[in-house]
């Protein structure tokens, strides 16, 4: 039996072919294995990740929840801060006011203790009668 040269070559050339093709497979499989191996391994791992990362938003949206809280309760601050400004200039106000009516009266009494009441004269121009 006479085996043709060409039909030896291509033999040879399958047989290499699929020789690489086990041995890439093999190779890929193995590596799939091993990826399988890590990602089990960090499933875990990544669920207690994922439970603290829900509790870390829970407690994130319950620490927005009482800011706003504390925003509506600080809001109307600003208005009483206002308010109690006014209450201060209303304050120092009447403090002058008091004070122009204690001279009035210092003046009144002064008027009062040192002049002769039926002479008439007023320390405001207007007859005493």
């Amino acid at each position: 039996m006479n085996i043709d040269a060409k039909f030896f070559g291509a033999i040879l050339f399958l047989v290499a072919q699929t020789s690489g093709a086990i041995w890439w497979a093999s190779s890929l499989s193995a590596e799939v294995e091993r990826l399988a191996g890590i990602q089990e391994r960090a499933i875990p791992a990544l669920q207690a990740e994922a439970v603290k990362c829900g509790l870390a938003i829970h407690a994130n949206d319950e620490a927005i929840k009482e800011l706003q809280e504390h925003d509506q309760a600080i809001s109307g601050l600003d208005v009483l801060n206002f308010k109690v400004d006014e209450l201060r200039k209303e304050i120092v106000n009447l403090r002058i006011v008091d004070q122009d009516i204690m001279t009035q009266h210092e003046k009144i009494f002064e008027w009062m203790a040192n002049s002769d009441r039926s002479s008439g004269s007023n320390p405001y121009g207007s007859s005493y009668d």
